[in-house]
């Protein structure tokens, strides 16, 4: 059961830092936001988020794997295109 709480607050700090290292090197200028800093944005989002609500049981399992193939999908979009 604790072991639940401890996971679920690896991907909060996961989904913080994330997306605050992202933000924190587009304003030291570091970083430029483009479309692959984009979608790290959403992945480093939602990731977290899906595996929280899994874990809570809040979506199921079925919902839970068309979400991650969804992601897949997403991240590996265009891939040949924009490198």
């Amino acid at each position: 059961m604790w072991l639940r709480y401890i996971v679920e607050i690896v991907a909060v700090l996961i989904m913080l830092g994330g997306v605050g290292g992202i933000f924190y090197g587009v304003f030291k200028g570091t970083i430029v936001l483009s479309v692959r800093t984009l979608q790290f944005l959403a992945i480093a989002f939602v990731v977290p988020v899906i595996l929280i609500l899994s874990l809570e049981r809040t979506i199921g399992n079925e919902a839970t794997a068309a979400l991650i193939g969804t992601i897949v999908g997403y991240a590996l979009s265009g891939l040949g295109k924009s490198e």
